[in-house]
């Protein structure tokens, strides 16, 4: 379980601070607790943040936005690796940080689809955006451990089923 602290602010309904944990086997994001704004770190978390001076994990800025929406979209629209719950699950308490409202398609190009953000999008909103990217960022990280694991157990001769 991977548990994340999302800190923002400059947008809008003042700076904040956004709970999470994804559960890398099942694959599912869980957005759990808005805390209001918090600079320390919580036991355990990862600290996401746009801003300068708060000891962090992962810096965000603007030119993930376009990554961080694509994340939130696949999150949001996939299934857990049971083949039935949503990847994507809020805690009732959150659903105001769902993002869905303030996000516009606005056309493709040739990095794929395009999105406008409405002015009114909160800091709570574009903390849930980057805990998406992140999230499926340590997805990466975690299929390319196991790879590297699998090659080390090859190359000490063990089969490779393929």
């Amino acid at each position: 379980m991977i548990q994340m602290q999302a800190t923002f602010s400059g947008y809008g309904g003042g700076a904040t601070t956004i709970f999470s944990a994804y559960d890398p086997a099942s694959r599912v994001l869980v957005v759990a607790r808005d805390a209001g704004y918090r600079e320390a770190r919580r036991k355990g978390c990862v600290v996401l943040t746009n801003i300068d001076g708060i000891p962090s994990d992962w810096r965000f800025d603007g030119d993930k936005l376009r990554d961080a929406i694509g994340a939130y979209y696949a999150l949001r629209n996939g299934v857990a690796t049971d083949g039935k719950g949503a990847r994507l699950v809020y805690d009732p308490s959150v659903m105001r940080a769902n993002p869905e409202a303030m996000i516009e398609r606005d056309g493709i190009d040739d990095r794929g689809p395009k999105y406008r953000i409405a002015d009114g999008i909160t800091c709570a909103q574009m903390a849930v955006l980057a805990t998406c990217q992140h999230a499926l960022k340590s997805d990466d990280v975690e299929r390319v451990v196991n790879m590297a694991a699998r090659f080390e157990r090859l190359a000490l001769g063990e089969i490779l089923t393929i």
